[in-house]
């Protein structure tokens, strides 16, 4: 399946009032939160405020490395089964994969919990494993935060699982039927406007209107054929490519936030913020704070500035 489609299957999965309201049962259940992130990761985030620890170590570039290296061991883990793991500041976190007839949609993600009561074994496993990352605290500021942080058993972390994976597949159940075709079923008009919002939406105001004439058929006949097909509307799908682009440029460049919101298509950076925090839940400064990367815009400030003064 097409990332696009794939990437608003999460999105659907992510506003579904099942969806909200399961993740706030489990809350008041469990006292931590159901985060749910696609398929790479990316989305909500746990709340660090609710580990001291967790916090802390997201302060330092050493630390938010750390946790992005926990996070994707866990992901591979978790592939198809729950998986739990802890991570070298001794805090457990449980991963439950999503399927939705066999399209990974994404992971619930809970955990930031410490398995045993915070005695000197714990911490000094901890602050060892710790300094071996390049991380260092002071020892009564880590007995602290460690000592602040939720204790749940292995077996009690395990049964939360085991609910949540029952819960992931009836929501899975839910909304197969509402799967996007796949790409090879789809009206030739269809795969031709998709080609041609690829091609255009980079560089022009692309819209409907455009599109039909390109593929030869009306507007309204194109706009049901494209929704019924790909689960989007045309300027949904528009807005998807030029997302999409802008976040590979964030992840594997230094370009500035500025220069890659109107290399994508946007016409102004508040536009640019406000779909990219809708649709991956995070700031583009925030995903690439996540990351570990730095910004090195090749546009200078002010032409940055004159750029997006002639663009609002």
């Amino acid at each position: 399946m097409p990332r696009i489609i794939r990437r608003a299957l999460y999105q659907k999965l992510r506003d579904l009032p099942e969806m909200k309201e399961f993740q706030r049962d489990f809350e008041l259940m469990s006292c931590m939160k159901l985060a749910f992130v696609d398929e790479l990761g990316l989305g909500d985030d746990l709340d660090h405020r609710a580990s001291p620890l967790c916090a802390a170590m997201r302060v330092s570039e050493a630390g938010r490395a750390m946790c992005s290296r926990n996070r994707h061991a866990l992901l591979a883990k978790a592939e198809n089964l729950p998986a739990c793991m802890t991570c070298d500041a001794g805090l457990n976190e449980s991963m439950v994969p999503l399927n939705v007839g066999g399209i990974r949609a994404g992971y619930f993600v809970f955990g930031g919990t410490r398995p045993m009561p915070p005695g000197q074994s714990l911490i000094q496993k901890s602050r060892h494993l710790l300094r071996k990352n390049g991380i260092s605290f002071e020892d009564h500021d880590l007995e602290q935060w460690i000592g602040m942080t939720r204790e749940v058993s292995v077996e009690t972390l395990g049964a939360y699982q085991r609910i949540v994976f029952l819960v992931a597949k009836q929501i899975a159940l839910k909304v197969t039927d509402q799967l996007a075709e796949p790409e090879h079923t789809m009206p030739p008009a269809v795969l031709k406007a998709c080609g041609f919002i690829r091609s255009q939406a980079l560089v022009t105001d692309i819209h409907l209107g455009l599109a039909a004439r390109h593929c030869g058929v009306s507007t309204g006949h194109l706009s049901r054929m494209f929704h019924h097909s790909t689960g989007l509307t045309f300027r949904e799908y528009v807005t998807q490519v030029r997302l999409e682009h802008a976040k590979g440029l964030l992840l594997k460049t230094g370009k500035g936030v500025i220069e890659i919101a109107y290399e994508s298509g946007f016409q102004s950076l508040s536009q640019f913020h406000r779909v990219f925090l809708k649709s991956f839940g995070t700031t583009p400064g925030k995903m690439r704070l996540e990351r570990g990367i730095s910004e090195r815009g090749s546009m200078s400030s002010s032409g940055l500035r004159r750029r997006q003064e002639g663009c609002e």
